[in-house]
Parts: C-alpha cells; sequence; structure tokens
C-alpha cells in the first residue's frame, strides 16, 4: 500500500469495544494525508481496516493534546469514544505519563484516567418535548424484529430511545424502523434493562448499579460502543425510575461495558481501551507488496 506521507511511521491500530481505528502520531502537524487515502487504509478489503484514523498531535501544553480523525470515508468527524483510546495510546507509547487519577485535554474534552479505564465528562441532555417529559414517550414506533408498537422518547437532537422488555427481541432488531410522528433525530437506540446489583465503589462503600444492555442505529447501520447513545439510554431510564433510579449504570454493547454515573447536569462515562497492533506500510520501493 502506497501512502509516501506515513511511509516510515509506526503505525498504531487499537479498539473500543467494537470501534477501532489506525492512529500516527504527527507531533508537529507536518503531515497530512488526503481523504482518499485514508479510505484506502480504512477499507477493509483494500487497506487496513478501521472505523477511524486518528492524527496525533503535540501543543505548547504538554497536559493538552490535538486530535484530528477522519471516518472511514475520508470525512473529518468528532472522536467520540476513541478519545479514550488516544489517551490510552500516549500513555502506553511512553509519550506522556498519566497516573490514575491524571488528565489529558483534547481540544474542550477531558479525559482522566480511572484505574484501568478512562473517563471524561459529557452535558446531560433530556426529553427534546414537553410531552416526552411528562409522559416518558414522544413517538410511536415499530421495529423490525419486534412484536408491536413501542413508546419512544426523543432526548436531545440525536436520539430515539425505546425500551425493548425481552432479550431475544432486543437481539433480534434490526434497527429498522418506523416513526409516528417522525423526529428530527437520526439514532435509534434500544436498551433492555437487566436489573439492579450492587459494587464495591471506588471509597470502599457498596452502592447500587442498574446494569442494562444498549444497541444504536443510525443510517441502517449499527454503531458500536457510541458515547452520545450510551449517555441517551442512560438519561431516558434515568428519567423512567424516578427516584428509584440508582444514577450509577453499566452500559453493556455487545459484550463492552461503559460506566455511567448520572452527576447533577452531566453524565460521566468511562471504558476501556485497548492497542492491538503495531505496524508500518510498505512504500514505493515496496511497490505495495
Amino acid at each position: 500500500m502506497i501512502i509516501p506521507v506515513l511511509e516510515g511511521l509506526t503505525l498504531t491500530k487499537g479498539t473500543v469495544g467494537g470501534s477501532d481505528a489506525i492512529i500516527f502520531p504527527d507531533l508537529d502537524a507536518t503531515k497530512d494525508v488526503a481523504a482518499e487515502q485514508v479510505a484506502l487504509l480504512c477499507d477493509r478489503r483494500r487497506g487496513i481496516g478501521a472505523d477511524a484514523l486518528m492524527r496525533i498531535v503535540r501543543t505548547p501544553n504538554p497536559s493538552e493534546w490535538r486530535l484530528d480523525v477522519w471516518d472511514a470515508d475520508g470525512h473529518r468527524t468528532e472522536p467520540g469514544v476513541l478519545i479514550w483510546l488516544a489517551a490510552h495510546y500516549l500513555r502506553v507509547s511512553g509519550l506522556v505519563a498519566l497516573d490514575d487519577g491524571d488528565s489529558l485535554a483534547f481540544g474542550s474534552s477531558w479525559v482522566t484516567r480511572s484505574g484501568s479505564a478512562y473517563a471524561t465528562v459529557l452535558p446531560g441532555s433530556g426529553p427534546s418535548s414537553s410531552d416526552g417529559a411528562e409522559q416518558g414517550f414522544d413517538v410511536a414506533v415499530t421495529l423490525d424484529g419486534v412484536e408491536g408498537m413501542k413508546g419512544g422518547l426523543t432526548i436531545g437532537r440525536e436520539s430515539v430511545v425505546v425500551a425493548v422488555e425481552h432479550e431475544d427481541e432486543f437481539r433480534a432488531a434490526t434497527g429498522s424502523a418506523k416513526f409516528d410522528p417522525v423526529p428530527a433525530a437520526q439514532t435509534v437506540v434500544l436498551l433492555h434493562p437487566d436489573g439492579d446489583t450492587t459494587i464495591l465503589d471506588f471509597d470502599g462503600v457498596e452502592r447500587p448499579v442498574t446494569a442494562v444492555q444498549v444497541r444504536a442505529f443510525a443510517r441502517g447501520r449499527e454503531l458500536y460502543s457510541h458515547l452520545t447513545s450510551a449517555r441517551d439510554a442512560v438519561v431516558a431510564l434515568h428519567g423512567w425510575a424516578g427516584e428509584t433510579a440508582t444514577g450509577i449504570y453499566h452500559v453493556d454493547n455487545h459484550g463492552y461495558r461503559i460506566e455511567v454515573r448520572m452527576i447533577g447536569n452531566e453524565c460521566e462515562m468511562s471504558g476501556t481501551a485497548e492497542i492491538v497492533a503495531e505496524f508500518m506500510l510498505t512504500g514505493i520501493a515496496g511497490e505495495g507488496r
């Protein structure tokens, strides 16, 4: 594969719960990649394969880094959950010393190391309509693979959250849906509550936790470990639970866990990241071998 700008660089591939990215260090911001090069590199048949390409750039502030992210089509995008992978990469590569409790900034977003996980805070959201806030739902949803019509709750501008009672239907859902009325939100978030349990928290105190499985779909494809969808699912479930809400949620997405804590009007979200490979691309001399 011939991408001259990346010749001689050690590239790294990592994953966060099924969302994967190729990382290249460009500490002084001297290497620019074209959209077609990103698409080739991220193509799972013709290239290495990934959901995104991330460039990590140093800033004058040692605790702040710039993160440029392109999706698999070569379009600029937000890092989302991959921000945890960026922090993990910087730590394990030795570019930063990130002890437990230390934080890094990526633009306006902060990531804090929390044991083996990484945490970030998202602003809270809520029902987008007064009907949703009062009734707990504001749209009727018919889901492919799920029997009957469900009540959906539009959270913010992005998500319609639907609770699916039966796990077999939750797993059978394809993401195809019909709405009445049609919402502006583009993401369908399905949740299946697994009940409450207790954990021994970081301060040695036992606290109740709500376990919930979540799947999210947007524009015909399923999203994996999607931060906004996990947050919106928890916001909806927290509101539905009312006074019985635990405030701590373990969100399971295809076996990957995101912990969400409701703190005032914010959501503290944490999860792990993993480095899976380091590699170099063959260059012009290799004729793409």
